[in-house]
């Protein structure tokens, strides 16, 4: 009877334990601790193999750190464990494929095919690459080219050690990718979106923007920045911040004709072009700068802080009596704001009767008297017409 090639090798096996020395079956020149030529190298036969432990299941009772490293052969299917060859890992406590067993054939619930980690998969995080280039993390049906997916922390961060940074590039080739060449005019470059959710499907909701500024050419290449957000009640964004190709940035002004070009303000609340906050003047005065301490504002032209002048005004139609040779008449505006003390300017719209003179001041709180007095020789009626004050405080 022919004694089993198992029986041989473990056999030999024991032996080779024994006295320390290599195994050969099937040579007796072994070249490792175990060597087992095949028949014919060249015309090898169908037996000629090695056959390990073939299972259909893992063990329900998981190996121990003295099968570290133990190979087995599934033949079935087993969760996201597939036909193959399989170790212990007891670092880890789980079983491993071997070769490109980690990365696995599938179909998401859309029915894309793709290929997916299995060892983030066992631990509930789908990291997957679909058929048509798309690639998901914590996600097996990507919507973007890349997409970072899940309940918590999904920061992103690049770390450099080197005095080269890190870099976020946005390349819009403009052509093909083969084939680059300038984009259109006013091209968007690339942009970096905010999306949410309105209770009825995802929206953007802001975004920085980057434009072609014009035209591109050999040695050219302008651009425009954009800020865009949404206002409340709405869901199509506006920009908001613009800095042009020439440095003017417009706030609200799509096309800014200045260096700082703010939008025009409205008789709504909170709508001002510009408001500054109460603060403590600079202990020594800068040049160029405007400050405002709660009553009074201030501008340093040189070394010097100088008030500016504040003050109020209105315009009100005055239709004075006749007013005979050497007398005045009074009428009364009413100038909100204006206090006993204040400098006040007045002048009618247009010109007035020759031989009429006029001055005007603060009578009472918030009411101007404009005085009009007759310096020619007869009496003079002056005619109804529209008069300017200012109150400077």
């Amino acid at each position: 009877m022919k004694t089993p090639t198992y029986v041989i090798l473990t056999f030999l096996l024991c032996i080779g334990n024994t006295v320390f020395s290599q195994v050969g079956i099937g040579t007796t020149s072994p070249k490792s601790l175990i060597d087992i030529p095949a028949t014919n190298p060249t015309t090898p036969l169908s037996t000629d193999g090695l056959l390990i432990p073939r299972i259909d299941a893992f063990p329900t009772i998981d190996p121990g750190a003295d099968q570290n490293g133990m190979l087995v052969f599934l033949t079935t299917n087993v969760g996201t464990y597939e036909v193959g060859f399989h170790f212990w890992d007891h670092p880890n406590t789980q079983w491993v494929g071997i070769g490109t067993e980690e990365w696995k054939k599938g179909v998401n619930t859309a029915g894309d095919d793709l290929i997916y980690a299995t060892r983030a998969k066992k631990t509930g995080t789908d990291i997957v690459i679909t058929h048509d280039g798309r690639v998901g993390f914590g996600t097996s049906d990507p919507v973007e080219r890349f997409e970072f997916k899940g309940p918590g922390d999904n920061d992103f961060q690049i770390t450099s050690a080197n005095t080269n940074p890190p870099n976020f590039i946005l390349y819009n080739t403009g052509g093909t990718l083969e084939v680059p060449t300038v984009l259109a005019a006013n091209q968007e470059i690339g942009a970096l979106i905010t999306k949410t959710n309105d209770g009825t499907g995802v929206k953007e909701n802001g975004g920085v923007r980057f434009y072609m500024d014009g035209a591109a050419s050999v040695g050219s290449v302008p651009s425009r920045f954009v800020v865009t957000n949404v206002p409340n009640g709405s869901t199509s964004q506006i920009e908001r911040i613009i800095v042009r190709s020439n440095g003017n940035m417009g706030v609200s002004e799509s096309n800014p004709t200045a260096t700082l070009h703010l939008r025009a303000g409205t008789a709504a609340a909170g709508s001002a072009p510009i408001k500054l906050t109460s603060g403590t003047n600079l202990s020594t005065p800068e040049a160029g700068t405007i400050e405002y301490d709660g009553s009074k504002l201030y501008f340093t032209p040189t070394t010097s802080r100088q008030v500016m002048m504040t003050g109020y005004t209105n315009t009100a139609s005055l239709d004075f009596p006749s007013i005979a040779v050497n007398g005045y008449s009074d009428l009364t505006v009413t100038v909100t704001g204006a206090a006993l003390g204040d400098t006040v300017s007045c002048a009618p719209n247009g010109a007035i009767e020759p031989g009429l003179s006029w001055n005007s001041f603060v009578s009472a709180a918030n009411t101007v008297t404009v005085r009009v007095a007759n310096v020619q020789g007869s009496s003079i009626d002056p005619v109804n017409r529209s008069w300017k004050v200012n109150v400077i405080k």
